[in-house]
């Protein structure tokens, strides 16, 4: 039934049916009227092989009654999520952090920082698997010791992108990975907005970190506030294509989300205190070396470190985030 890829609502009325078969659920499936031709071909397509493959290699099934709290709130949702990993993440306290594959340094930065955070402080950051945004998320979760759930958009069996196989191997065992297609599920387009969805549907926040005019990430934000939780959204400067969507949020009425305290605040969980600031890199060094309590922009910090722009960028993100520094108008100052 799942891998006819239904309506939630359908699915259920399915349900219903069948919970009063004794035999041969399948043929009594496929000749509901309530099932399309087009549904049915799906249904015949995946089979129960793939899926037998599925749970004899760790992989399970998870559920209504079973579905994290804020699921099961959320009412309109899968009957049952396929899972692989450790699905008690979704039981902890979570957060969305979401935006653009193509991504600049500063959201990826951005991403990271705030996933590493909130990892610490025992947050499950959910996210959709993806390049950019998405994968610097479940990183800086990782990276942080703590859980993370990547939401996909296809059957578990199926890896998009290629690239991050080793990725969601690495959150297996630092999350799970989520699904609520069938697996043998092929990629949709459609299937994103859905699986957006899911990851509001999971999730206490929704952190928009850099989302462009048109972006996925503006679907998950919409699902969100459908659904009465709260969305964040990272700054950055105006002239940055990557966040016009970002801003269209912010005029809408997103909160401003500056340090990874205030979305702690918002779940009523108290921040980990950090016993001293991380060591800043050595490039990090020769930036702090060069800056004042006078506004320095980067074209002048490039200048006097003698560093590539892009390393620039990248330092004094972090350096930002880590709250060395500061931005004003007419450019960057050590936080006093």
């Amino acid at each position: 039934m799942l891998s006819a890829e239904l309506a939630p609502a359908k699915n259920r009325v399915l349900l219903e049916e069948l919970g009063s078969l004794h035999s041969d659920p399948l043929s009594q499936l496929l000749s509901s009227s309530l099932l399309t031709e087009t549904e049915k071909l799906r249904i015949q397509s995946v089979g129960v092989d793939k899926l037998g493959r599925f749970l004899s290699d760790g992989g399970k099934l998870l559920e209504f009654d079973d579905f994290p709290e804020l699921l099961f709130e959320s009412g309109n949702v899968s009957p049952a999520l396929f899972i692989k990993g450790d699905s008690e993440c979704l039981h902890e306290p979570t957060v969305a952090i979401v935006g653009t594959r193509n991504a600049s340094l500063y959201g990826r930065a951005c991403a990271q920082k705030f996933a590493y955070a909130l990892a610490k402080a025992g947050v499950t950051v959910v996210s959709g698997g993806a390049l950019g945004i998405d994968a610097a998320a479940h990183k800086g979760a990782m990276d942080a010791g703590g859980k993370t759930a990547a939401v996909l958009a296809t059957g578990m069996d199926i890896i998009y992108p290629r690239v991050h196989s080793g990725l969601f191997q690495q959150i297996t065992q630092s999350g799970c990975l989520v699904s609520q297609f069938a697996v043998g599920s092929k990629m949709g387009e459609f299937k994103f907005l859905i699986r957006n969805v899911l990851i509001a549907s999971l999730s206490s926040a929704v952190i928009v970190i850099e989302a462009p005019a048109k972006s996925g990430a503006l679907s998950t934000a919409t699902a969100a506030n459908e659904l009465g939780r709260e969305v964040f959204v990272v700054p950055a400067n105006i002239d940055m294509n990557g966040f016009q969507g970002s801003f269209a949020l912010l005029r809408d009425g997103a909160t401003l989300l500056t340090h990874p305290d205030q979305i702690l605040e918002s779940l009523q969980i108290e921040p980990k205190v950090q016993e001293s600031m991380i060591e800043a890199t050595d490039m990090g060094h020769q930036i702090l070396a060069v800056l004042s309590s006078s506004p320095m922009s980067t074209e002048k910090i490039v200048e006097l470190t003698g560093l590539e722009p892009a390393e620039v960028l990248s330092e004094i993100t972090i350096l930002e985030l880590d709250g060395r520094v500061m931005r004003g108008s007419g450019g960057y100052i050590v936080t006093p």
